[in-house]
């Protein structure tokens, strides 16, 4: 059977598995199984996603279609089940990847993969890599050859899921990559599978709808907390506050709900026989959207409906244009109207301001690197370079605002122009699918919820948030498992591929030469300005510190003191030099402890000391006109090296 409107799908014979591919298929999964374990094993995760990360693991090794639907539905909500630093939804993906690459004894696709969408997908994965080895080799200077394995090894933390990487270039690629397994694997189990675009849509509509519910009914039940008060409601009717339950960034809440209101938009018009549910569905997300307060929602809401109409009304019509025209506006007047008085809102007029100066910032940062760009996640680091003043007062440090921009910014040329071919391609499978079956009710509703989330990319960045990021990837596989097979790629695709990744090659190489070349000391990173507390001068490490100490032999003499905290473990600093582990310590609380650790010699100019900690807090700080929050692990006293002659 094939779904309603579906073309029979082609029989091409499924290439055989290289030893390679099942090779890295095994390697990968045993590593996602082995950092899902560890992360059960430590005592800060709640039992609650313990349990949920094994029942996702099981239902996937039974049935991957169930494991990837359950894996959609649970994702949103991952910051329910676990506060930051723990990443609560990766958790739940990494633990169906791994379940979905160790099911050994089933293909990970009944059919081949579609070209014009998995190179694309390759490609980029192959930029997102080469960005965070050409970042992570160039900030190794004084790290021998020889140690590079293990000081790449070190670092990827093995407790990401509990601790968070503290390099921002660490997390940004795991997140991503972890993205686009999913995008890979809906992909795979959509093509195997009949009726599993119809079991995504239902399943994603209905449990976004159901989060984004449950928002106005904790806003009731904290207003009745407080008897009522009139002065606590006319937060949000009158003072333009800001509300979602799933996620604290609203404004990519509001991207997560495009693709729930397009599915039950779509449907709607679609099933005259349900049209009572979905409609029941849409009155439930409008308030949820109005609370998030996304201008780039209504943006995307107004896109994925033109979309719809367009399908239903004929592609030939002049009528969808006409709706397709009305309804934009219509959106993107309910935009001018939502006027609020919360700091980053202001009017419409202000607001386009902002956008158009971080346009600005995004241009000067892209034009310092255009081919590599500055490195995968450091466009937040970096952005108060090139800010604006009215920018850089506001905000000290923000993302572009606009996530297309972001990646050329941060992965140049090598990186965006891949991304973009990615998403634009897995878009326009979907729609050539919805021109051969408009009848299509489920693609219908992805594609369209995929094209609604994309436009809030342009002035909104909720690629960055996991909650709301990694569902979409798996709606985007999902659409993209629509396409045709080509047997053979075109030779300008396959010429593109090539010089792609002989770009990044160039890009890795080149910044691996520039760290074996450094003869200066670079500054110490990962301290915090020096304080004093009862006349004591320190300086907080973060969760991974990093300084130089001359070539010869001596020792580093290290004060280090623990916070006054309640710890579930033990504080434990790990001593690295020139990318070997020389020493590992127990830091107390309460009390100055001195540590001597001896090195060697290595013949480069220098070496690279890295300490890392094996958990932290967060302080509160101001940045710009907003407080944020910094890392914190222990305080460091006196860092010095002490030669012997």
């Amino acid at each position: 059977m094939t779904e309603p409107g579906s073309r029979p799908r082609e029989t091409v014979p499924l290439p055989v598995v290289t030893g390679i591919s099942l090779v890295f298929r095994i390697l990968i999964g045993l590593w996602l199984a082995w950092s899902v374990g560890i992360a059960m094993a430590a005592p800060e995760l709640p039992l609650l996603c313990t349990g949920v990360a094994v029942v996702v693991a099981s239902i996937t090794l039974w049935r991957p279609l169930w494991g990837l639907a359950l894996t959609a539905v649970i994702v949103p909500t991952g910051a329910l089940f676990a506060g930051p630093p723990i990443r609560a939804s990766e958790l739940f993906a990494w633990a169906f990847l791994a379940a979905w690459l160790l099911s050994l004894w089933r293909p990970l696709a009944t059919s081949p993969w579609p070209r014009l969408v998995s190179l694309p997908a390759w490609l980029f994965g192959t930029a997102l890599l080469g960005s965070w080895l050409a970042f992570t080799v160039a900030g190794a200077p004084g790290i021998p050859w020889m140690a590079m394995p293990q000081f790449l090894f070190q670092s990827i933390p093995s407790d990401h899921l509990i601790y968070s990487s503290p390099e921002a270039e660490t997390w940004t690629l795991l997140q991503s990559l972890t993205g686009l397994g999913l995008f890979v694997a809906a992909m795979g189990i959509a093509r195997s599978h009949t009726g599993s675009l119809r079991t995504m849509a239902a399943t994603i509509g209905i449990a976004v709808t159901t989060l984004a519910a449950t928002t106005p009914l904790v806003i009731l039940w904290h207003w009745s907390n407080e008897q009522y008060a009139a002065w606590f409601i006319q937060r949000f009717t009158q003072h333009g506050e800001r509300f979602s339950l799933p996620m604290a960034d609203v404004n990519a809440a509001g991207s997560l709900y495009v693709i729930a209101f397009a599915i039950g938009a779509a449907y709607l018009v679609s099933r005259p026989t349900e049209r009572g549910r979905w409609a029941a569905s849409l009155c439930l997300l409008v308030p949820a959207l109005w609370l998030a307060g996304s201008r780039s929602a209504y943006l995307g809401v107004a896109g994925a409906v033109s979309l719809i109409a367009i399908v239903r009304a004929g592609w030939a019509a002049r009528l969808p244009v006409l709706l397709c025209a009305a309804v934009l506006a219509a959106g993107l007047s309910l935009a001018v109207s939502m006027e609020s008085a919360s700091f980053g809102q202001g009017d419409i007029r202000q607001s386009a301001s902002l956008r158009s100066q971080f346009l600005q910032t995004s241009a000067r940062m892209f034009a310092t690197s255009p081919l590599f760009g500055v490195g995968i996640g450091h466009y937040f680091d970096r952005s108060a370079e090139f800010m604006t003043p009215t920018l850089r007062e506001l905000y000290g440090n923000e993302n572009a605002h606009n996530y297309f921009a972001q990646e050329f910014s941060e992965l140049g040329v090598a990186g965006g122009l891949p991304f973009l071919w990615l998403v634009v391609a897995a878009s326009w499978v979907g729609w050539l699918r919805l021109r051969e079956s408009p009848d299509d009710a489920a693609t219908l509703a992805l594609t369209a919820g995929t094209t609604g989330y994309l436009l809030t990319c342009l002035t909104g960045h909720p690629l960055l948030v996991p909650e709301a990021a990694l569902p979409f990837w798996i709606v985007l596989g999902a659409v993209a498992a629509t396409a045709r097979i080509a047997h053979r790629s075109p030779l300008g695709i396959r010429v593109v591929c090539v010089a792609g990744c002989v770009l990044i090659a160039a890009g890795v190489g080149r910044a691996a030469m520039a760290s074996q070349r450094a003869v200066e000391i670079p500054p110490d990173s990962g301290f915090h300005g020096v304080e004093n507390d009862d006349g004591d001068t320190f300086r907080w490490m973060t969760r991974h510190s990093v300084t130089y100490i001359p070539d010869g032999t001596g020792f580093l003499r290290l004060q280090l003191r623990a916070q006054t905290r309640p710890m579930m473990r033990p504080m434990i600093i790990e001593t690295s030099i020139a990318g070997r582990v020389v020493d590992r310590t127990e830091v107390r609380p309460g009390a100055w402890i001195t540590i001597d650790v001896p090195a060697r010699p290595t013949g480069t100019p220098f070496r690279r000391v890295d300490f890392r900690a094996n958990q932290m807090w967060t302080q509160e700080v101001r940045l710009g006109q907003r407080i944020a929050l910094r890392p914190v692990s222990v305080m460091a006293r006196e860092i010095a090296w002490m030669p012997l002659r």
